[in-house]
């Protein structure tokens, strides 16, 4: 059970905090999950990048990115 959100090909812009490299989706997600400062997080899939955010922007398409929102 979680509180997040999930969207395929999508992004929130803004908010990047932190960049995690050379991972993947499940460890994007936990990260997030015990940072209190993420609100949201984008999984870059082509780069095997995470990126935790600390504030929400306007949602817009982007085709690869997986976007968790608490």
């Amino acid at each position: 059970m979680s509180d997040f959100t999930s969207y395929s090909g999508m992004d929130l812009p803004g908010g990047d905090y932190k960049r995690i490299r050379q991972t993947n989706y499940l460890e994007c997600f936990v990260a997030c999950v015990g940072d209190n400062a993420c609100r949201a997080f984008a999984y870059v899939s082509k780069k095997k990048e995470c990126w935790l955010k600390n504030a929400l922007g306007r949602p817009r398409t982007a085709k690869g990115v997986d976007l968790g929102v608490k």
